[in-house]
């Protein structure tokens, strides 16, 4: 009989969140050059890294410390599950960049509406994930499960829509005022 050996803590709370950042990265590798390249994956994942980092900080925010019989670790862990959604529209969308041709890609986009659709059903199955989460794991009222899953989210992408457009609104600005 085989023996389960024990997570420690930190790769347990680990080993999700870069799941996450390393699909970013093959992500962008497919979609600039059509393969996985090592040189292009592993920048491409460090930079994406903030995108965990922020989703950890924004559960860190709601999380109950006080009377949560789950370690936040493990806590990290299953609320990453809630991600797969997001992972897999990902992977199929860096596929079709990888095994079409940019021009036949190109040409599809004149139409984006299946690619918004398909981004807002990931977006609300992960959204139900999540709250299914904050229920189940926080043992959290519908309220509160609510409000969790919206103070996470509002953390979550306000840091994420600075840290991805900080620099270019730096740019805009700048240049706006002539610095």
């Amino acid at each position: 009989m085989a023996q389960q050996l024990p997570h420690s803590s930190a790769w347990l709370a680990f080993r999700r969140p870069l799941l996450v950042a390393v699909v970013f990265g093959c992500a962008v590798s497919l979609m600039t050059s059509g393969r996985l390249s090592l040189r292009l994956a592993a920048p491409a994942t460090l930079y994406w890294s903030f995108v965990p980092l922020l989703e950890i900080a924004g559960l860190a925010a709601v999380w109950p410390w006080k009377r949560s019989p789950v370690s936040f670790a493990r806590a990290i862990d299953l609320f990453f599950a809630g991600n797969t959604p997001w992972s897999l529209w990902l992977c199929a969308f860096a596929a079709v960049w990888a095994f079409f041709p940019p021009a036949r890609v190109f040409a599809w986009t004149g139409n984006p509406w299946p690619w918004y659709a398909s981004a807002l059903a990931a977006g609300l199955w992960c959204g139900c994930l999540d709250f299914r989460f904050f229920r189940a794991i926080c043992g959290r009222t519908r309220a509160l499960a609510c409000r969790d899953l919206a103070v996470q989210r509002a953390i979550a992408w306000t840091g994420g829509v600075a840290w991805f457009m900080g620099v270019a609104a730096w740019q805009v600005l700048a240049a706006r005022f002539g610095l």
